[in-house]
């Protein structure tokens, strides 16, 4: 049994604990009111000027992806998407806009969405309410990829390197794919015949990023 002074002293010492957890936790919630969020992309902290060769990348930021499931040939889908103002396409196609809303075709019932960033929460809101009884769903992936625009002279020879789809001859304006960039899967459309969207995960970006550099410097200068 302990004596009444060492458990005066035990008491003391939990009661001063118990204090100091107490502070700490009113110190971490002021610090979390008061923090402001930071939006960064996937490539944020690279150089995407380390590319050798006539190559240009840039990440595209301010975009929003959302996944859309569901069947196109559903009873009330149509009508749906005439409420969202959008169109789904046909497989391996691509409708729309990135100045207003992108979709693309990735499975029978599968369709991803990309739109400025801007505009997703209210796009979501509104696909929920336009397909609200319909079997399907409405899910916000803007943290989940990167998307990146592929231009100049040399950018179909580096892509080349890297995918087993010919992009170069096989990838028309209007066509989307999905196929691997390195050892890591992506998404691949055209909206002209001068540049090439990829889309690729996020927590593979900085991987995809590394292969494109090491690739770049196998490219022929001439």
């Amino acid at each position: 049994m302990p004596s009444p002074l060492q458990a005066k002293s035990f008491l003391s010492r939990l009661l001063m604990r118990c204090f100091t957890i107490r502070r700490r936790r009113k110190m971490m919630a002021k610090h979390e009111i008061n923090a402001v969020p930071v939006y960064e992309t996937a490539l944020q902290q690279e150089n995407l000027q380390a590319l050798s060769g006539d190559v240009q990348v840039d990440e595209l930021r301010h975009y929003g992806f959302i996944v859309l499931r569901v069947r196109p040939e559903t009873a009330g889908v149509v009508e749906a998407m005439q409420q969202l103002g959008i169109e789904l396409p046909k497989a391996l196609q691509w409708t729309g806009s990135l100045d207003t809303c992108l979709v693309k075709w990735i499975s029978p019932d599968e369709f991803l969405v990309t739109l400025p960033l801007a505009e997703k929460d209210a796009f979501m809101q509104q696909a929920k309410t336009a397909l609200q009884g319909i079997f399907s769903a409405v899910v916000d992936n803007s943290g989940a990829y990167a998307l990146l625009k592929f231009s100049g002279r040399q950018y179909q020879d580096l892509l080349a390197k890297l995918c087993l789809y010919d992009l170069r001859h096989e990838l028309p304006v209007g066509k989307v794919v999905s196929s691997l960039l390195g050892k890591t899967g992506a998404i691949f459309y055209r909206l002209d015949d001068t540049s090439l969207l990829c889309m690729v995960r996020w927590s593979f970006a900085a991987y995809a990023w590394r292969a494109l550099v090491t690739a770049s410097q196998r490219l022929e200068s001439t």
